[in-house]
């Protein structure tokens, strides 16, 4: 018998708290996340800060808002980063949004985080730092 490996192909949007961070830090990480979830072509991913984004953030919060709900409408899969306890309403919007939808939720949390996301999300995992989120995001991929 010939095992045929089915591989499915995930639109993933990734939230994550972008006001008042460095957005070159959060770009310079994020091409890493996108690496290590796009490598074999299995996946794509979308979030705010990709392809234009220095437009979309001059965009009043409710535009970006609407923007990014049809992103999620577009993807099966919901992927929020958690890298601090700093709250983002936005982030917590789409992630309400995605659930109300029937996103898969997968949540990425750094340690020692306390987040009531991690109730409602489907997987969720946790880690380190930078290089721990992207060896964990390569096991997901």
């Amino acid at each position: 018998m010939i095992k045929v490996r089915k591989f499915y192909k995930m639109k993933i949007f990734i939230g994550q708290v972008v006001t008042g961070e460095d957005i070159n830090n959060l770009k310079r990480e994020l091409v890493r996340v996108y690496s290590a979830l796009e490598d074999k072509g299995e996946n794509t991913c979308y979030d705010n800060l990709r392809d234009g984004a220095e437009e979309l953030l001059k965009q009043p919060k409710r535009k970006r808002l609407e923007y990014a709900f049809k992103k999620i409408d577009d993807s099966d899969t919901f992927l929020a980063i958690v890298r601090s306890e700093k709250k983002s309403e936005g982030m917590l919007l789409e992630f309400g949004y995605a659930l109300s939808q029937g996103k898969k939720l997968i949540l990425a949390v750094k340690s020692g985080i306390d987040t009531s996301l991690r109730d409602l999300s489907d997987k969720m995992i946790e880690y380190e730092n930078s290089n721990d989120l992207i060896k964990k995001l390569e096991e997901v991929s």
